[in-house]
Order: structure tokens, then C-alpha cells, then sequence
């Protein structure tokens, strides 16, 4: 190659040198007939050749490539000169050659350093043995010569574009080294289970012929790692790089499983494999960016998309053209029958690059359309049909991906950055690689009157304001929501251990409930449109107050309905269990972390065995019911027994159930036991005086929280679930925000007023006036919201293109403020208090105001602040809002933009 032809590359040092040009050389297709390997080390180069090749025809051809007078020593010992210094000796390295009596070509591996250099380095790698992957599966792996290009980026854009169409897309970190996908991933809070070190350790332990054992061991562990599910059926799961935190070298690299005993592409199949086993069907790898043997196993299976991504860079350009090439004269694609290559240029502006753009792309056009022409040209199958030119272009055809600030400094977390990509329309730029696939379509109409589909509204609205209390209603159903969807698809394979927080009204008690209802956890995975791959009991422990205690039903399962049928007779009643508490509270060891873990063992010891095994050593009891089978233990309505939190005891009591329990249960070996404990933050908050911060952020993805979007997506499965509404195509927990906004036009309208008008969008309007400044709904505000609106739209007949009338919708918020603000004085008294306190002033201060107008000193600022109560305008005064202003009766003077700590 032209690489060791000039006047720096002449100088030979070690064999290395010696060994990388007999390497070109092979590669080029230059080595002479007799000639069939070579092999250099560091004492000398064995030369095995034809029989009848003469001495001297080895030093002649030896001296042309390596120089004029590069051979000498006596005959019968050549001796290859390497270069010194003046000053030094002289020395080399001695040539032997082996004649080759009885040679047999050994197999070539997928590296991009050949471990044997033989004349088959000039020929093509061998073809796989099926130009399909197993089961049809699709890889597209993505390669730069440069890190910081934007590769990864592009990957995870097109990953997030095809689970949206319908493809079932597992997402592969194969950056070993400095993971990129990994780390988002990993802040984003989801499982980590399996990663891409343990795969290609699996795969390392076995051998091609039980490669379904590692890939069986690696796949129910995917179902856990799911980011993305989309009503088409559309799904996204992470194969992480490392489950590791420390940072190094990984200790199986792919290169290692190119051994003789597996085939030559034993990592890609067996990838494709993993993938079908866990029944997905495209794999996107985000390999390793340079000349990495950790890359090249995959970028040298010609069955594999290759998608080579550049910036405008000399260095990013060439190196990428030269590995283009490198790579298209091991492993070309075959057009027709591999998927092509593509090439993506990042990072240019438009208005400063354009000239250097259309250089670029004209270069990669070059390079790409050599990928395949070698192979094309040498096939017996070509032939002209007069569009090669336009083919060449169309196939070789870079894409461009201009610049954009936001992809310079991606946020931490996995949602986060696929939210800026999508916000960039990289996805629609990177999705032109893979064809789209067409969506499902789902119609029906609906035959109700206006009035009968407000009526019915109303109806359904108002049976689910209090659901909690109807919770055991198997006829309510319930709405997957997002911290529902992660707490399930973090755990298909093994049963939570878990603290799901949230504010009263948020659905705690609701989902305690459809658990009991459900009975086992794999029933109310497929209750909220979900799978899991692991099954136990549900066993209440604690109960509400506020919910019927004894479901009599046993198809729905209330909670003493399943204590007595966990424990096989007549289970726990809640009195059992809280005198369990109750006796604690006295005990002497009150304040004991140790003793409060015992008690809670305890508890979940009785109610699943029964009020008999009180006595018994709660631990002993709970590892023999493990070994017995899998339970699944619920907690609610700790603020109800906890009503006074006016001792350390119960302080302790709380800390111990939140952390010491959880630890307890994740300490065991082969754990069968789950735990799912619903808890108010505020008693998070009591119980947990340090490190909260960092306890709430190992359990935010399960926290019941309703941002806008979410509170939109209530309504709708509210009006639809009510058939007052057409049913939205699709799973509606999995809809895209603007379908949603599209199916509640017939809900509310488009606007508060028609649709030419000046007043405010419809969508935004609602989860404004029901949000706090933390941008938080709560599900109860947004299901009475809608009770009320019904109600007040009923004989209506000035808007029979919507259900709820803008005139309803306003005076409606006025009720809901005032229900809140009493909730709320149950839930937190001490800040309905502060809030009632600054209520008095409502009939002589206008909002915005001065914290001194009224009567708030610093502490009340901040608590109001931190609950989402309050917020400071640019001037410094402060508003309440909308959700609480109505139920204190403040008037307004004007609106200024609020500025959010």
C-alpha cells in the first residue's frame, strides 16, 4: 500500500516493521506465485515458500520491496538489514524459508490484524455461510475514525425513530472503552442487569454449538432494560457496555471469541440470536471509534449496515475514507444482497460549509460506491442496465446532518437526550437509512348523543375520584402510566424490592388497590399492558383506611381475601398486623434500627403465614416462605397509622422500613421475595433526615407523579374508558403527546373558545390551571376537573363540536381549587396552615404581591416554594398558583413571566 512506500515509512526498526509491509503487500495482491506465508518475530522472519524456490529469487524480490542492498549475509543465510544509526552496529534479522511440502491455509479470522499473513490477505474474507442473520434479524452498527463526531447520537436517534415506527430494537453500547449509551442509560435510573461485557462473556464460556445458552441466559434480562414501547408494538431495549462502574479495559474483547472451534462470524449471529430469543428484530451497535479490533468483528460481517459517521475534519475525513477502503477490500458488501453502507456528515454549518460539504460528500460517494464496485466488478452476476451512474449515487449517497448547539452539551439522562435528538429532527434525517414499516389502523365509531357521551363523562369521572374506595372494582381499570410501565419493565425477570413515593391524590392507595385486585404480579402486569416473565402472590401487609379491608370477591382479591389464601385458612386480619406495631412502639428497643427491621419482618411474616407464627423468628419464617415460592409484599397507608409523627420511635420505625427491610430482602441468594411499600413523600422526608436527596433519586422512576403530559393522557383514557369519545388507535399509554392533543380536540375543543379565536390552546390551558409550580398534576385534580366540567356542559348546545364548554372548564377549576386546598390540610396540616395564613389577606392584596404584605418570613417562603406552592416573579413578588388561588380567593393584576428555583 502506498502507506509504506514513502520516505518516513522506509525505515525498518523491528519486525514490526518488517511484518506490516510483507502485511501491505499480501493485501495489496503483490506477493510473487512461490511465496505463501510469512511470519516475522522479533529473532527473524520465517518465509514458507514452493518447492523449487530458489535462494536468490527470495533476496531479489525481498530487496525490492524493502530497498536495493536490504538483503545480504552468506548464501544459505539471508539476513533482512534493519536500519541504525552510523554509530551503531549493524544488524538484521535472519531469513529462513520452510518449503512447503504439505501446506494448508488456515482460517481467516474477522480482525483487522490478521494473525497469519498468507496470500489469502490479497482475496476477500470468506462470505458467511446464510446471507441472513438468524431469524431475520437486522444489524446496523455505527463506526467513526474519530470519537466526539456525533456517532453516537445518530445511533440512538435512529434506534428511537424505528421503535416508533413498530421495530422491536435492541440498542448496543459496544464501546468498551468509553461508553457513551452506558451513561445515559444509567442516569436515566432503569435496571442494569445484563450488559454487553457479560454477553460477550457468556459467549466466551461456550461454544457455537450451545451458543443458545449463553444468549438464553443474556435475554429474559433485555425484557428489564425496555426505555421505549410504542402503541404499533414498537419497542426499545439497552444492552448496556458494562454493568461496572470502575473504569478499564473490558476483560473479554470480541476479538477473543475468533477461535477455530466457532465460526468466523460467531459474534454478529450470535447478537442476532440474542435479539430473536428476546424477540426483537433490528440490533443498532454503537461500536468503538478508530482502528479498534473491538470494532471489527462486527465491521467485517458484510450481512451487517455499516454507517460510518464524519465530521467535516481532514483528519475525521481521511481516516474515515481509509477505513472505507481498508474494510472494502476484506469484507465488500455485495449489492443486491448486503445491505449497502452509508456514510453520515455532522457538525458543518449551513451557512459557512456548504462548499465544504458537497467536497465531502463527493468523496464519500467515491469511497462507498469502491465498498461494493470491487466485489460487483468480479462478479459473474453483474450487469449493466444503463442506471449505474444514478444507482452508484443513490446507494452511496451520504447524509448530511448540519449543526446544532443542543447536540453539543447532551443532558445526563437517557429520555432527556432522546428528547433533544428528537427536538433536532435528527430522527428524521437518520431514519432515510432503514425503509419505514406501515403502522396498524384501528377505527370505530360511536353512536351516543352529545348529551348521552357528557352524561357519561360525568359518570365516569365521578366513580373514579375517590377510585381507592373502588380500588377492588375490577371494572374501573387503570391507566399504565410511565413510573407504572418503568416499575414493571425494570422488573419482568426478578419481583421489586422498591419504594413507590407520591402525594395523596397522586394514586398510591389506586395502584395498592389494582395490585390486591389483580392478586398476582403478572396479572397486573397485563393489566397495565405489559409482560413479565416472573409471577408470585400478592401479599398485603398494611392496608388504607380509606378502602374496603375485606374483599370478598376471590376473582378480584381483596387484601384479607389474599392473606387467607396465602397462608392457606384464615390469614392476618389488619388488626393482627398493626398490633404488631402497636406492641413495638413501647418496647424498650423502640429506638433501635435493629429491633424496627425485626418488627417489619415480622409483619410481613404474619401476614403471609398467618397470626400463628407471631412468635416465631420473622427471618427464618420469611426464608423458608422464599424457598417455598415467590411473594410479592405490599405496603399502604402508613400515614394513616403514623397519623402523629411526634416521636423518634416512629421516625426510626419509618427509616427502618425504607431502607434497612429493602436491604434485608436484597441481601438473600436466589431472592423470591418482593417488596412494593407506597409511601407519601413527606414521611419519606420525616423519616429519612440524611441522604434523602439520594434515596429519592434511587426510587424517582417509580415515583407517581403527573407532569402535563401525563395529566392530557389521564383525560383522555378517562373520556375514552367512558366511551364518550372515539377509543384513540393504539395503546394509549404508549400515544405521542401530539396524538393525544389530536384525540382531545373532541374532548375540549382545540381552543377555550373557537378555533379562530384568540384565546389559549385547550391543551396547554388544562394542565396549567391544575398544575403547582413544580409542574405537577394531580390525577384526582384532573379526574374531578373532569367530573365537574360534565357536569356543568350538560345542555349546553353553543358548542356541539366538544364535550366540555369553555365556560365549563373555567368555572370548574374554581370547585377543584377549593377540594384541593382541603385535601391538602389533611395530607401536609402544617402547609395548609402557612397556605390558609396567607389566605387571609385575599380580600385587601392583590397577587402578584410582597411576601410581607402577606405575613410570610423566610421559612414560609421556602416551605411554600419547595411544595410547589409559590413562585417569585422577576420583581420579586410572588403568585400563588392557579390550583390554590381560586380556593383563597386572591384577585390578580396582571401576569409577569415567574421565575422557577
Amino acid at each position: 500500500m502506498d502507506d509504506y512506500r514513502g520516505s518516513e515509512a522506509t525505515h525498518l526498526f523491528t519486525w514490526v516493521d518488517v511484518d506490516e509491509r510483507l502485511s501491505a503487500e499480501a493485501t495489496e495482491g503483490a506477493w510473487p506465485d512461490w511465496l505463501v506465508e510469512a511470519d516475522s518475530w522479533w529473532d527473524g522472519i520465517e518465509l514458507t515458500v514452493r518447492d523449487g524456490t530458489e535462494e536468490a529469487e527470495v533476496r531479489a524480490w525481498l530487496d525490492q520491496v524493502f530497498g536495493a542492498g536490504s538483503t545480504v549475509g552468506e548464501p544459505g543465510a539471508p539476513l533482512l538489514t534493519l536500519d541504525r544509526p552510523d554509530e551503531m552496529e549493524a544488524t538484521g534479522l535472519p531469513v529462513a524459508l520452510v518449503a512447503d511440502t504439505a501446506y494448508v491455509q488456515g482460517r481467516r479470522d474477522p480482525r483487522l490484524m490478521e494473525r497469519r499473513i498468507t496470500t489469502e490477505l490479497g482475496r476477500f474474507m470468506p462470505r458467511p455461510d446464510s446471507s441472513s442473520f438468524p431469524s431475520d434479524v437486522q444489524i446496523i452498527a455505527f463506526h467513526s475514525f474519530k470519537g466526539g463526531v456525533g456517532r453516537t447520537v445518530h445511533a440512538v436517534a435512529l434506534a428511537d425513530v424505528l421503535a416508533a415506527r413498530g421495530r422491536r430494537v435492541l440498542l448496543v453500547d459496544g464501546d468498551l472503552e468509553a461508553p457513551g449509551i452506558t451513561w445515559m442509560y444509567q442516569a436515566q435510573g432503569g435496571a442494569c442487569d445484563i450488559a454487553y461485557e457479560d454477553v460477550l462473556a457468556l459467549l466466551h464460556g461456550t461454544v457455537s454449538e450451545r451458543q443458545q445458552e449463553a444468549t438464553g441466559v443474556a435475554a429474559p434480562y433485555l425484557a428489564n432494560q425496555e426505555v421505549a414501547r410504542h402503541p404499533n408494538g414498537g419497542r426499545l431495549a439497552i444492552l448496556p457496555s458494562s454493568r461496572r462502574i470502575r473504569l478499564g479495559p473490558p476483560r473479554i474483547e470480541p476479538a477473543h471469541l475468533c477461535t477455530d472451534d466457532r465460526p468466523l462470524y460467531f459474534l454478529t449471529e450470535s447478537l442476532a440470536a440474542l435479539a430473536a430469543e428476546a424477540e426483537l428484530d433490528t440490533v443498532i451497535i454503537d461500536l468503538r471509534a478508530g482502528a479498534s479490533e473491538l470494532s471489527a468483528p462486527v465491521l467485517l460481517d458484510p450481512r451487517v449496515q455499516r454507517v460510518f459517521v464524519t465530521t467535516l475534519s481532514s483528519q475525521s475525513l481521511e481516516g474515515t475514507e481509509r477505513l472505507i477502503a481498508q474494510l472494502g477490500a476484506k469484507a465488500p458488501s455485495v449489492e443486491g444482497e448486503d445491505p449497502a453502507p452509508a456514510a453520515i456528515v455532522t457538525q458543518y454549518r449551513l451557512d459557512a460549509h456548504t462548499a465544504e460539504a458537497d467536497s465531502a460528500r463527493a468523496r464519500l460517494v467515491a469511497a462507498l460506491d469502491g465498498f461494493t464496485a470491487r466485489f460487483v466488478n468480479d462478479s459473474e452476476s453483474q450487469h449493466d442496465s444503463g442506471t449505474g451512474e444514478v444507482d452508484a449515487l443513490v446507494r452511496a449517497e451520504p447524509l448530511l446532518s448540519p449543526f446544532r448547539e443542543e447536540l453539543l452539551a447532551l443532558p445526563r439522562s437517557w429520555d432527556d437526550v432522546a428528547e433533544v435528538v428528537r427536538r433536532c429532527g435528527v430522527g428524521e434525517l437518520i431514519g432515510r437509512l432503514v425503509p419505514e414499516l406501515p403502522s396498524p389502523r384501528n377505527h370505530h365509531t360511536d353512536s351516543l348523543s352529545l348529551e348521552q357521551r357528557r352524561s357519561a363523562l360525568h359518570q365516569r369521572a365521578r366513580s373514579l375520584v375517590f377510585a381507592e374506595r373502588r380500588g377492588l372494582d375490577s371494572g374501573l381499570g387503570f391507566l399504565s402510566t410511565e413510573p407504572l410501565r418503568r416499575l414493571i419493565g425494570d422488573h419482568r425477570t426478578t419481583l421489586p424490592v422498591t419504594v413507590v413515593v407520591g402525594a395523596k391524590g397522586a394514586g398510591k392507595t389506586f395502584t395498592y388497590a389494582r395490585l390486591c385486585a389483580a392478586g398476582r404480579w403478572a396479572e397486573f402486569a397485563i393489566d397495565a399492558q405489559e409482560q413479565v416473565r416472573v409471577d408470585a402472590p400478592v401479599v398485603p401487609v398494611l392496608d388504607p383506611a380509606n378502602m374496603d379491608q375485606y374483599g370478598s370477591d376471590d376473582s378480584a382479591g381483596g387484601p384479607q381475601t389474599l392473606r387467607d389464601r396465602s397462608a392457606g385458612g384464615q390469614g392476618a386480619r389488619p388488626d393482627d398486623i398493626r398490633s404488631v406495631l402497636q406492641e413495638a412502639l413501647v418496647n424498650d428497643q423502640n429506638e433501635s434500627p435493629a429491633f424496627w427491621r425485626t418488627a417489619w419482618l415480622r409483619c410481613m411474616a404474619v401476614a403471609a403465614a398467618g397470626p400463628d407464627f407471631a412468635e416465631a423468628d420473622p427471618e427464618a419464617t420469611l426464608v423458608d416462605l422464599g424457598n417455598a415460592g415467590a411473594v410479592l409484599f405490599v405496603f399502604d397507608g402508613l400515614e394513616d397509622f403514623f397519623q402523629d409523627l411526634n416521636s423518634e420511635a416512629k421516625r426510626i420505625a419509618l427509616r427502618s422500613l425504607f431502607t434497612d427491610v429493602p436491604d434485608w430482602l436484597r441481601m438473600m441468594r436466589n431472592r423470591k421475595l418482593g417488596l412494593v411499600i407506597f409511601a407519601r413523600k413527606d414521611l419519606v422526608r420525616y423519616a429519612l433526615r440524611q441522604n434523602v436527596g439520594q434515596f429519592l433519586d434511587r426510587y424517582d422512576p417509580y415515583e407517581l407523579r403527573w407532569d402535563a403530559q401525563e395529566a392530557l393522557r389521564l383525560a383522555l383514557w378517562v373520556a375514552s374508558t367512558a366511551h364518550a369519545v372515539q377509543e384513540p388507535e393504539g395503546e394509549l399509554a404508549l400515544l405521542p403527546a401530539d396524538a393525544v392533543a389530536q384525540a382531545l380536540i373532541p374532548v375540549w375543543g382545540a381552543k377555550l373558545g373557537r378555533d379562530n379565536s384568540r384565546e389559549a390552546w385547550t391543551e396547554r390551558w388544562v394542565p396549567a390551571a391544575l398544575a403547582d409550580f413544580n409542574e405537577q398534576v394531580q390525577a384526582r385534580d384532573v379526574v374531578r376537573f373532569l367530573r365537574d366540567a360534565a357536569e356543568r356542559s350538560q345542555g349546553d348546545q353553543d358548542w356541539p363540536d366538544r364535550l366540555l364548554s369553555p365556560s365549563a372548564l373555567r368555572s370548574s377549576l374554581v370547585r377543584c381549587s377549593a377540594e384541593k386546598l382541603q385535601e391538602l390540610q389533611q395530607e401536609n396540616p402544617s402547609l395548609g396552615k402557612l397556605l390558609r395564613s396567607v389566605g387571609l389577606f385575599a380580600d385587601t392584596v392583590v397577587m402578584p404581591f410582597e411576601a410581607e404584605a402577606v405575613g410570610l418570613d423566610a421559612n414560609g417562603i421556602v416551605a411554600l416554594e419547595e411544595a410547589g406552592a409559590l413562585a417569585r416573579d422577576n420583581d420579586g413578588r410572588y403568585r400563588l398558583p392557579e390550583i390554590y388561588r381560586h380556593a383563597l380567593g386572591f384577585r390578580t393584576r396582571g401576569r409577569a413571566r415567574v421565575v422557577r428555583n
